[in-house]
This record gives C-alpha cells, structure tokens and sequence, in this order.
C-alpha cells in the first residue's frame, strides 16, 4: 500500500502557509520525496523528520519544483551532525543546473543521481519509472508501481499521448491542471494542461481515480474540477494541504 501525502500543490508560487510540488509516497519501508517546492520542507516536517527519508526524487529543474532542494541539504547537514542520520540520502533528478548539482553532492550524506526517460529506480518492492513530458524545459512524468498498485503523477507537461500512457490504468493519476478550459493555446506554448485536457488524459488512460494539483492564482478553482469531470465522465478530486491519498 502507498500512503500519498499533499505537501504542496500550486503552481509558480505557494499561496500563503501553503507550498508548490511536493509530496511524498510513503510505504510500509520507504519515504519517498517527489518534487520540493517552495514551501515543500515545512509541511515536510509535519509528517517526519528529513532523517527519515528514502530517496527524493525531482521530475525537472523549474523552481516551483525545486526551491526547497538547496535548504533540503541544509537539513540533511544538520541531520549528520546531530547524529539522527548516517545512511546517504540519494537524489534521482534529470541532468542539468550543474551549480545545485554541485551543492548538493558537497554534502557527504546526499548521492545525486541522474535519470531520464529510460531510468528505472527500485526501492524494496517499489519501482519508478518515467516518461518524457512535453514541457520548455527536459521533464519527467512518473508511474509508481507497488504490488500491483499504480500511482503516476504528470508533472508538468502540455497534452500528449505520452501521458496517456503514463497514467495506463493508474489506480490514481495525479494530473496538472494549470489552466482553465478556452486557454488550451496559452497552456500548449507554456507547457502546461487545461482542467479539460487533465480530464481527457485520465479519460482516455483509463484511470481509475483523477486527482488535480498545479492550480493558479486566479479564476475560481473550483471550475477546474468541473471542467475535468466533464471530460473524465466521473467525479475528479482536488486537493489540499497534508491530505492523504491511499493506493
């Protein structure tokens, strides 16, 4: 079973108290941080120490996905130092931003590893693999498989059939949904989704359950869920802070 945990959901910038990507799979053996956002290691502490981590896992170097890495290491010093650490702490992001590279691999305890759309992690029982998404920048979406159990996450991408075959029957797919429906020219050059292309994705993946993350700062939220569940032809969820998913 996987437990995933909302540690941060918008997009570009957090809302106030709250964070941008963050969240973590969590198993009976592994702790596994997906994306860390602004705002991501607060809400972190929340739930467990960074000295509990298994693995972190970036999908693309956009800062509303990476800003909490270099205070992240930080952390994991401090954790070193205080003796609540020993074992390293391996970092899987795609190549790129050599300088936070560098930062981070300063740190005795972290291991940076690079990974792309052939990578495949194992950890325990728990597998991560990744599709290229279609985004300005290289980006991973990511499927998660645990007995049987699938758990993908778009990242950030614009519509694609690559997607579709990253959420193929997920039992959750957690699925941007950065804009809102008639802005589908403005999401395709910025690399993002409409709610309604969200709810075609799932659709057409067969998802059993769609879930919306990303949002903006404007416009009433609560379109996007509307909006996907036209598309979907079953009732979609949002998200908020701390929730907890279970797969």
């Amino acid at each position: 079973m996987m437990r995933i945990h909302v540690l941060g959901y918008w997009g570009a910038y957090p809302a106030p108290g709250e964070a941008t990507t963050g969240y973590l799979i969590e198993t009976d053996d592994q702790k596994v941080l997906l994306d860390c956002g602004s705002g991501v290691l607060a809400q972190l502490t929340h739930i467990c120490p960074v000295s509990d981590l298994s693995a972190v896992v970036i999908t693309h170097h956009h800062h509303d996905h990476t800003a909490d890495l270099g205070v992240l290491g930080y952390a994991v010093l401090l954790s070193r130092l205080m003796q609540q650490r020993t074992r390293e702490l391996p970092i899987y992001m795609p190549a790129g931003n050599a300088e936070l590279r560098r930062e981070l691999q300063s740190e005795p305890l972290i291991q940076v590893h690079s990974i792309d759309e052939q990578s495949m992690v194992a950890l325990d029982e728990m597998t991560l693999s990744f599709r290229k998404t279609v985004h300005p920048v290289f980006c991973l979406g990511v499927r998660v498989e645990l007995q049987g159990k699938v758990f993908a996450f778009s990242s950030d991408s614009s519509f694609s059939n690559t997607l579709v075959e990253l959420a193929s029957n997920a039992d959750l797919f957690l699925c941007e949904a950065s804009m809102y429906d008639g802005q589908e020219e403005q999401a395709k050059k910025a690399g993002h989704l409409t709610a309604g292309q969200a709810g075609v994705v799932g659709a057409e993946a067969a998802a059993k359950r769609l879930v919306l993350t990303h949002y903006p700062h404007y416009g009433d939220l609560t379109q996007l869920k509307e909006q996907a569940q036209q598309r979907f032809g079953k009732t979609v969820d949002m998200v908020h802070t701390r929730q907890v998913f279970t797969v």
